[in-house]
């Protein structure tokens, strides 16, 4: 979950509010992309994520619901899943094309905050659907299966690279839309610069290695106590709460919206045995990690 960083909306954000240099801070990436079948787990259920899913609706239909918001989207209609919560409910022979991706300031604080769920016609946005697919058809040149396992899927530079080509094209797509749709943008706002660069340099990090708080601060002229009191008077949490927290957010995500085993996602999030992984799990979720797949928590 987001914390307690201070953000403002800018309405007037494409007439130029920002400099260039601070839109540095803004990070993205592709979680996964793939179309076919919904997964038979992920049908119904009530979710919880800050990320961004967009669904067009090959096939069947699906129904929204955030608080009062309530709202059907059916084949040829795209929709927009609000966050951090919502429950959906897909029919049995639900197809869609998926593309679930990153798009936030240090700290998890969307650039688009998303409040309800929004279904439109994909005629309306027609460079949505073609961004989309020019982004799947690199993919299932070198992933045959590309599905909401391609965060586990090992491959090489040059497809991550190319892959980092194509995804602004479909951001700007998603930018647009939202644009037009009456979203205003956000941005940071009063943060320490050196709490700044420590936030991103902890969403950098991989999860599954050590961050040496210490050297980070010598490297920016201060000494660890110092970087912490002013982390937790921007972010609201240590450094090491901020980190645990993400790593808590992996698991969560690869158990509720992935196929991959319980030791997979254990070594991916950098522990070394199975047990250790399920054992921590167990004691920050209060139930195993089988135990919170097969009950359907999507917390």
């Amino acid at each position: 979950m987001p914390g307690n960083l201070r953000t403002q909306i800018l309405p007037d954000m494409p007439a130029g509010s920002m400099r260039f240099i601070d839109w540095s801070s803004l990070q993205f990436h592709l979680i996964w992309i793939y179309e076919g079948p919904v997964f038979a787990h992920a049908r119904t259920g009530r979710y919880t994520d800050n990320d961004v899913s967009c669904w067009l609706m090959r096939k069947g239909s699906v129904e929204l619901t955030t608080g009062r918001n309530r709202v059907v989207a059916r084949p040829g209609e795209w929709a927009f899943v609000a966050s951090p919560t919502r429950t959906q409910a897909f029919s049995a022979d639900a197809e869609i094309l998926s593309v679930h991706f990153h798009l936030a300031w240090p700290g998890e604080e969307p650039l688009f905050p998303r409040k309800r769920n929004e279904v439109f016609s994909a005629e309306r946005f027609p460079e949505l659907e073609k961004s989309a697919l020019r982004l799947l058809q690199l993919f299932r040149r070198f992933v045959p299966k590309v599905d909401a396992n391609l965060q586990f899927e090992r491959c090489s530079i040059d497809l991550y690279l190319r892959a980092q080509e194509r995804l602004p094209d479909w951001l700007r797509a998603y930018a647009k839309t939202m644009l037009a749709l009456g979203y205003s943008p956000q941005r940071l706002t009063g943060l320490d610069e050196r709490t700044l660069q420590l936030g991103m340099a902890l969403d950098r990090h991989p999860l599954g290695l050590r961050f040496d708080e210490a050297a980070f601060a010598r490297q920016i002229g201060l000494s660890r106590q110092h970087l912490t009191a002013l982390f937790v008077r921007d972010y609201g949490v240590t450094p090491r709460h901020y980190r645990d927290r993400r790593l808590r957010e992996a698991a969560r995500h690869a158990l509720a919206h992935t196929s991959a085993s319980v030791k997979s996602i254990a070594y991916s999030l950098g522990f070394r045995q199975e047990s250790h992984f399920c054992a921590w799990f167990r004691q920050n979720e209060k139930c195993t990690p089988t135990e919170y797949r097969t009950m359907g928590h999507q917390d």
